[in-house]
This record gives C-alpha cells, structure tokens and sequence, in this order.
C-alpha cells in the first residue's frame, strides 16, 4: 500500500464526509493504493458513524489530545507514507497527489505544507496566529534545530512509514505538531515545504485551539526538548 491517511477527529460530524471523499477522489486520480484512517477522539456527535459509512478504518484513541490521536493512528498504519490532515476540511486533501509527486521525486523523507506561503483565506487563521505566534514559534524552531520551514504549525503532512521505527515521540497534545518537526530536524531527515492552502472551518463549530495554552505548550517543549 503507498498511502495511508490519518486524520484525528473530536465531532467533527459536519466535514469528515467531505475529507475522507476528497482522499479516496485523489488516490483515483493519482492511482493510488491508499487507505484513510480516522482516529476518534472520543467525539460525542456521529464522526465515527459517518467516517465508517464512508469507507475510512475507524481507530479509538480515548486518550484526549491531538498528538495521542496521531500517534494511535500511525500505529496502525500500513502504507509506504503517511499523510496527516485535520477532520475540518480546513485542509484540502486533493492535494495528496502533489505531496506524493513531490516526496517521491525527490530524496526528502517529509514534505509538509506551509500556509504562510501559501493562500490563507479569509476567516481562516486569526491574526494573532498568522502574524505573531506561528511565526515566533517558527522563528525558534529554526533558531535551536535549524529545521528550515516557514509554518511550523501547519497541519498537513506526508512522510515515510519507516523513519517512525527510530523516532520516541513523548507529547500528546498539540505541541506533537512541533515535536514531529524536532525529531526529523535531529536525526537530519530532510523535510520539503509546499505552498498549500487554507480555508475556514464550518461556521457554529468550536475551535479546539486555545491559543495562549497551546501556544505555551509549543514554546515549552521547543525549549525542553533541547535537553532530552
């Protein structure tokens, strides 16, 4: 199998449709053998149901967090690469064969997504996110671990399966985000950026983010992790 796609999900019944049918669409178009796995994060509302129905693999995750998600969810995967891409649709997944194309041309082992180079549409990221902590966070990320990326919270992944049997991932909330890129940038695994898009989330439904707590956590780990 060359592709499986996680996506970690708290209710996010309004869009999973939309994101699993916009993977399964790009793995037709590309000729992709690919699977979608959905990692329920103890939702509340019919994601799971939904995410069956529309031929993802349903995967539990009952410990809270988006890290915890993702780390179950690339626990079971079984493709050559893994791609990783939020439940809101705030990501496009028709993009999947434009990360394929680009990490098996070339001798990177991920190719992530920058929106900061890209087109972030309106309503999409609150200024505060956009102009001062994404760009701070990256700003260190690249000063301790010269990771070179310019979005170090973006959200949309693709990397090889195997580099996951030498990396010890230890966070569990949205700090993994940052983590994923440390442990790469350590072990001196080449990482490609991509301009991508973003769009806004469905109106009426809750942001998972809080940004000062999370924005903290990032920072403290960026830190941290120094030491370990």
């Amino acid at each position: 199998m060359q592709i499986s796609v996680v996506i970690p999900c708290l209710n996010e019944e309004q869009n999973i449709k939309k994101c699993i049918d916009k993977c399964f669409a790009s793995f037709e178009v590309r000729g992709i053998e690919g699977e979608v796995i959905v990692v329920d994060n103890n939702s509340t509302d019919k994601t799971a149901e939904i995410a069956a129905s529309c031929g993802a693999k349903v995967v539990e995750c009952t410990d809270i967090g988006y890290g915890f998600a993702l780390r179950k969810g690339f626990s079971v995967c079984n493709g050559k690469y893994i791609m990783m891409g939020d439940g809101d649709d705030s990501y496009d997944f028709n993009e999947i064969p434009r990360f394929y194309n680009t990490i098996i041309s070339s001798d990177c082992k991920m190719v992530t997504g920058t929106r900061l180079k890209g087109d972030i549409k309106k309503g999409a990221m609150p200024f505060l996110h956009r102009y001062i902590g994404t760009p701070f966070l990256t700003f260190i990320l690249n000063l301790f671990y010269k990771a070179g990326i310019s979005d170090v919270n973006c959200g949309m992944r693709m990397f090889e399966s195997e580099v996951l049997n030498d990396l010890n991932f230890r966070t569990g909330g949205m700090e993994f985000a940052s983590e994923l890129f440390t442990t790469f940038a350590k072990k001196k695994l080449k990482i490609i950026e991509i301009p991508i898009s973003l769009y806004p989330v469905a109106k009426g439904r809750e942001s998972k983010l809080n940004t000062f707590r999370d924005g903290f956590r990032h920072l403290f780990y960026l830190v941290s992790a120094l030491f370990i």
